[in-house]
Parts: structure tokens; sequence; C-alpha cells
């Protein structure tokens, strides 16, 4: 989205997240924890190079930006955390 931002081929009504959270859970369904881990690192690491290569911080890139961080996590603390106890609570069974 920063790329789109800085291209100024953005349009925020044209995103969907969810169908794209599902297009990612799909592909990456089978991979190993340790390649999850390498992209997850290698596309935060895309994001923060893309941030700084923008001229300035726009509102829309200050949003994208906000949801790969700590305040947006924690919007979805509370279901991980029964997602968690419903892991454990299988695992016992």
């Amino acid at each position: 989205m920063l790329e789109r931002i800085r291209s100024g081929t953005y349009r925020h009504e044209d995103i969907d997240v969810d169908a794209m959270n599902a297009l990612s859970l799909e592909a990456m369904k089978d991979a190993p924890i340790d390649v999850v881990k390498a992209q997850a690192a290698a596309a935060r690491t895309r994001m923060l190079q893309s941030w700084a290569a923008l001229p300035e911080t726009m509102p829309e890139a200050a949003f994208w930006i906000q949801k790969a961080g700590a305040e947006h996590y924690g919007e979805h603390l509370t279901r991980l955390r029964d997602w968690v106890a419903e892991l454990e609570a299988a695992r016992s069974q």
C-alpha cells in the first residue's frame, strides 16, 4: 500500500483487507513456521523501506503503518487469547 501511495495509485475504497488476508492465509497455510517468520521479517523490512521512501508521511501511509503496529495487534488480543485457550484445551483432550 505504501508503494501505491508513493506512486499515486492508492485508493482506500478499493482495498478489501479481509479478502487480502484470506488470500495470504490460503497461500501460506502449509508453510513451515520458519518460512512464515522469514517472510514476515522480509515484509516488515520492505514496509520500512517503502515508508522511508515517501516524501512525507501522509494520513493514508500513517493508517497502514498503524495497521502493522502494536496498537492494531492490541485490537485482536482478546481473540488471540481465546484462540490460544482453544488450542490448549484441544491439546489436553
